[in-house]
């Protein structure tokens, strides 16, 4: 059964790469700040300042597995192409061939590579919420790249389909080059949690967590935002997942899907407002919408292979969004902190 504090990557038995976008000194003492100090000595850094042109040769250097999580999600939109699919595509396979060059001329060192997809690299947008159907790792997103570049001002295709064209070169590049290390790609829903060494700025909220930022800064009349996925999972089960995956399975080729419990915006507006830890201030910002209102009839996710080899115990919706919350409080107080501080 998965440990909680598998979540400490560095941890691995392998030495392994993981791809995180550190563009910055600032952000690189970030990284290594939610890292415990003991073991912060077998972490080492390779800057890549541009995932759609850089090459990652330096960085696969002398490692055993590789964790592929990158991949752009912007707020604003101007080019679909720039902003979403190149870096997404050319990024992903970057990854693949460094690894698969260094592996020609050493032995094969590199045993496995780990790659964060998405939901929706697997469902059909068109389909809504497909009552009765039952979504597999054989099913795909049916969002083309001609699509994706022409959907100006809408960054949910242009996400959509910058995650299933890189999810299929993964799959395209294992047909045509038979590398000799293998490869899963992960699929997870909506991701939630806290950060691991919390927010210091609005900057540092992603696209997921951004969602329950805006919930709780709205209003006790406002509308409960619709469910487009009904399905989450806490970031520290995602962690961990990534590294079983990448420790566990290495012998075989696989498309995992995730899913823990299902969820709504309506649920997570329930959790908020019945929760002891919660104050008041932010229930008084978070919509009330109708308590206890189940969500509408919708698809299902076979996630058994993970769920039966990995025997995850899940984090509860509940235990998520508190420990998301709360963190969203001390982010509040500081930014009030610092406009007191910037008005004196």
């Amino acid at each position: 059964m998965i440990k909680k504090d598998c979540a400490t990557l560095c941890a691995s038995i392998f030495r392994v790469l993981i791809f995180l976008l550190v563009r910055s000194q600032a952000k690189e003492s970030r990284v290594l700040d939610g890292i415990p100090s003991e073991q912060q000595c077998r972490i080492s850094l390779v800057h890549i300042n541009d995932i759609t042109t850089d090459s990652f040769d330096e960085a696969v250097q002398d490692v055993d597995g590789i964790i592929h999580v990158a991949s752009p999600v912007q707020f604003e939109i101007t080019d679909p192409e720039k902003d979403f699919l190149l870096p997404a595509i050319n990024g992903t396979i970057g990854v693949l061939q460094a690894a698969h060059k260094y592996n020609q001329n050493h032995f094969n060192k590199i045993k496995r590579i780990v790659i964060t997809s998405s939901l929706g690299a697997v469902l059909d947008p068109t389909k809504g919420l497909r009552p009765g159907y039952c979504y597999t790792e054989k099913d795909w997103c049916p969002l083309t790249y001609e699509k994706g570049v022409s959907s100006k001002n809408d960054r949910t295709t242009a996400y959509l389909a910058s995650k299933t064209l890189s999810e299929r070169v993964v799959w395209d590049f294992l047909d045509k080059e038979k590398p000799s290390f293998t490869i899963a790609t992960i699929c997870p829903p909506l991701v939630l949690g806290p950060r691991v060494n919390g927010f210091e700025s609005l900057d540092d909220i992603n696209a997921s967590n951004s969602l329950i930022w805006s919930l709780i800064n709205s209003s006790k009349d406002a509308q409960i935002p619709d469910t487009v996925i009904p399905f989450q999972v806490d970031v520290r089960d995602l962690a961990c997942i990534h590294v079983e995956v990448l420790e566990r399975f290495g012998g075989t080729n696989q498309r995992f899907l995730i899913r823990a419990e299902t969820s709504s915006f309506q649920t997570i507006s329930d959790i908020i407002h019945e929760d002891f830890l919660i104050p008041d201030n932010i229930k008084n910002k978070t919509p009330i919408g109708t308590k206890g209102q189940k969500s509408s009839d919708h698809f299902t996710i076979d996630s058994s292979p993970v769920q039966n080899d990995l025997r995850i115990e899940y984090i509860p919706l509940k235990k998520t969004i508190e420990d998301l919350v709360l963190q969203f409080i001390e982010l509040k107080e500081k930014l009030e902190h610092e406009r007191l501080t910037h008005t004196e």
